[in-house]
């Protein structure tokens, strides 16, 4: 069978007959397609342009439900196939897991992180201490509304200003309370 050769119904193009060559079709001779792979794949590119010209937004909609029920219905698979590719990017380039957190989470550079730390003198915006007391390292406090970037600060002072909430109103009355009680 690998000296039959094969005649595609489109281009006239003769090749073996082989997968490399013409799709698999169990109803076709040599249980193959009557056209190549290039013509197939040719007629299906046309054909999908076609049904884009003539209805764009349901084929959008379509591929798009498509890939989020996939998504849906495999997504530990899904998930864990991300975190290996992730972790393969990372370990080739151990850099890049600090500017990719960098760029998607607060939409700037290490270097702008490094100048906006620099700027604050290398330490914790509001307590001051050069150590950032944490495993992880500093933290990047940023409003959770806009995404803007505020301050850098050490693991304790993040956990102060989420434990109030971000509310200005709340930490004042927090320091007062404190001042009268150490008066």
């Amino acid at each position: 069978m690998t000296d039959a050769v094969k005649t595609c119904r489109k281009c006239g193009a003769s090749f073996p007959a082989t997968v490399e060559h013409f799709y698999r079709n169990s109803g076709g001779k040599f249980g193959l397609t009557p056209r190549c792979k290039s013509c197939v794949d040719e007629d299906n590119k046309a054909s999908h342009a076609a049904r884009l010209l003539r209805d764009p937004d349901k084929i959008r909609l379509q591929a798009n439900a498509r890939s989020k029920a996939y998504y849906q219905r495999h997504l530990d698979e899904c998930r864990k196939k991300g975190r290996e590719a992730a972790k393969s990017r990372h370990a080739a380039n151990p850099g890049l897991k600090r500017r990719s957190r960098l760029k998607s989470n607060y939409g700037m550079t290490p270097e702008q992180w490094r100048e906006m730390f620099e700027a604050q003198g290398c330490k914790c915006a509001i307590c001051g201490s050069d150590k950032p007391n944490a495993k992880a390292g500093w933290n990047t406090d940023h409003c959770h509304k806009s995404g803007r970037v505020r301050f850098i600060l050490c693991a304790h002072c993040n956990r102060g200003l989420g434990a109030f909430r971000d509310n200005p109103d709340w930490m004042r009355k927090a320091a007062d309370m404190l001042e009268a009680i150490n008066g």
